[in-house]
């Protein structure tokens, strides 16, 4: 979306990839990793493994790394510790629109804790005179 903020399916396309990320950057469990001369071995955690290690199925890990879905609290707290990471980690990094905003309302808030009561009134009457923009 133009102003930053993303929709439902979105999100839930933007925590698959991160899923699949991670699942392909986890080394499979030890038990596997002795087969590495076999044919067919990956050197990474398998959709099969990942959903054994978390307790969800295989369709669910599945729809959820593809982003036909986006995980419950449970689901992605689960995810995490397989993976051995913050569950935050899977979410969409947020851009905060206001951020500049906020920074200039705590630098104002700052200087204004300097001045005197006359001061404070004369900076308030100003702002509200002020045009938006």
């Amino acid at each position: 979306m133009s102003d930053g903020t993303m929709n439902e399916n979105e999100v839930a396309q933007e925590i698959g990839k991160r899923i699949r990320q991670w699942r392909m950057n986890t080394p499979p469990p030890k038990t596997r990793r002795k087969r590495q001369n076999e044919t067919g071995w990956r050197p990474h955690m398998t959709i099969e493994e990942l959903a054994k290690a978390t307790g969800l199925t295989v369709t669910t890990v599945n729809k959820l790394e593809l982003g036909y879905k986006a995980p419950r609290i449970e689901s992605l707290l689960l995810l995490s510790q397989a993976f051995g990471c913050d569950p935050s980690e899977l979410l969409p990094k947020t851009k905060h629109r206001n951020s500049g905003k906020s920074e200039l309302l705590n630098e104002l808030a700052a200087a204004a804790g300097q001045l005197g009561a006359k001061q404070l009134r004369e900076l308030i009457k100003q702002a509200r005179g002020m045009e938006p923009g």
